[in-house]
């Protein structure tokens, strides 16, 4: 009866082998079992049921596999038969072509369902008769093969050494996988072998590889139930405040993350767990997010209108907390900038227009304007209406030259002069451009002839009113 029970426990870990992928490790221990069950002969029915079932898994999973790899097999038997029917005309190439099939053969065999017997055998039979025309590279090739299998016996050498040197305290899981995967690759560089050493030496390697596999799985077992102990602790938390509870659930995340793997079927499920479980705390904070990603929406349409007012928006933006981070809050932000800039130029168009027809608010006796700065409407009301034309030129040239204008080239000598003088005065710290532009506009309307302005001053107007586009921004 122990005997038994021993054996219904190795049938549930075949099970669990494979849930888990693990094939080849399943129909190991069915194996086994079917050993010790022909040895015990009578069994009871529970026992003959429960390995019948196991064993029709383990033939289902040798059947797909055969499956999947038997066209494989038959693809390089019938490369090896074109070989045979038409060979190469260079010996070598042809030795190097059957050097590679067997090579693809063999892997097959290592990493899916053993070929049957008569396939091996089948699989000899026309390589031999391939390698006919080319015979005298036979031992040439057959040494390579040698010497591969010389190479193997070092790796599994190798694995024997590390699982001697570290069995008492084995190295961390990534290390241990890594140095598996490297192995096998070592391994499958060395290909192929004799026939005759293939076989014992793919077992020997898999006995090499056990105990290191095993480690493997033991740490990623115990990493398994740290991290299904972690995913209750999250399932525990149940603070009032959940500011609270996000800042546990988060410790406790970053614990988790900082645990070994624990397989590669298992880390998908365990994660999806854990947020499963923290998924209660951020039902408030999705709440929110959804709110403010609304709020954006709602700020981005009144920018849309022609009578909304920025500041408000910009005061509403401060409430926004969760998802400043987010493409929606970048993109209002562009658009609140875009819209930003578009007001300035309609603030500088409206601002340039008006200073434009300062003249004709003169003419017309209209000193009233809320964007000309006060003291220009101040001489508008009441020039001096000297008629100084040189102190009517020195402003114009003086404006051109703020605004980088090339005056006429009439006027390059009094041009060089004046810019002389306002470097002395932009070094002395004495005037700044917008106040130059203010001193120099009402310069130029205290120094009209009258009202009515003549041709010539209507022409030097002409040319501040170019030079002023250039100045806008700079304007009083």
């Amino acid at each position: 009866m122990e005997t038994h029970k021993t054996l219904f426990k190795s049938l549930e870990k075949a099970e669990k082998h494979f849930e888990a992928g693990e094939i080849k490790l399943a129909q190991k221990i069915v194996s086994e079992v079917s050993k010790i069950i022909k040895a015990e002969g009578k069994v009871s029915n529970k026992l003959r049921h429960r390995f019948n079932f196991m064993s029709a898994q383990s033939r289902y999973f040798n059947e797909i596999s055969s499956f999947a790899t038997n066209p494989k097999r038959n693809e390089i038997m019938e490369a090896i038969e074109r070989l045979i029917s038409k060979p190469l005309e260079n010996p070598k190439k042809q030795a190097n072509e059957i050097h590679s099939l067997q090579t693809r053969w063999q892997l097959l065999d290592q990493t899916s369902k053993p070929a049957s017997r008569e396939q091996w055998t089948s699989f000899k039979e026309l390589t031999d008769k391939a390698w006919e025309p080319c015979a005298h590279y036979y031992e040439e090739l057959k040494l390579i093969k040698i010497s591969n299998a010389k190479q193997r016996e070092k790796i599994i050498e190798s694995l024997n050494q590390y699982t001697s040197e570290y069995s008492r305290k084995w190295p961390g899981l990534i290390d241990m996988s890594k140095y598996l995967n490297k192995t096998f690759q070592s391994w499958q560089k060395y290909a192929p072998v004799l026939d005759e050493d293939f076989a014992k030496l793919k077992s020997e390697f898999q006995i090499a590889r056990k105990p290191i596999n095993d480690a493997i799985k033991d740490q990623e077992n115990k990493n398994y139930k740290i991290k299904e102990s972690l995913i209750e602790k999250v399932k525990l938390i149940n603070d009032v405040d959940n500011q609270i509870c996000i800042q546990k659930y988060k410790k406790i995340k970053r614990e988790y993350q900082e645990t070994g793997p624990c397989g590669k079927k298992n880390e998908p499920l365990l994660w999806k767990k854990l947020n499963e479980a923290a998924d209660k705390f951020f039902a408030e904070e999705k709440t929110l997010v959804k709110d403010e990603l609304a709020l954006i929406t709602d700020l981005s349409n009144e920018l849309k209108k022609d009578n909304c007012i920025l500041n408000e928006i910009k005061d509403q933006i401060k409430d926004i907390n969760k998802v400043r981070k987010s493409a929606e809050f970048k993109n209002l932000q562009k658009e609140i900038k875009a819209f930003e800039k578009k007001q300035l130029s309609m603030m500088l168009d409206k601002k340039l227009e008006a200073y434009q027809n300062i003249l004709n608010n003169l003419k017309k006796d209209e000193a009233q304007n809320d964007v000309i700065h006060k003291d220009i409407l101040k001489v508008l009301k009441s020039p001096l209406y000297n008629g100084d034309e040189d102190a009517l030129l020195e402003s114009v040239i003086k404006i051109e030259l703020i605004a980088q204008i090339e005056p006429p080239k009439s006027n390059q000598a009094l041009k060089q002069k004046l810019a002389l003088e306002m470097l002395q005065n932009k070094f002395s710290g004495s005037i700044n451009s917008s106040n130059g532009i203010k001193d120099l506009l009402i310069q130029f309307i205290n120094n009209l002839q009258s009202k009515k302005t003549n041709a010539n001053e209507n022409k030097l107007w002409k040319r501040v009113n170019e030079a002023l586009v250039k100045v806008v921004d700079q304007l009083p």
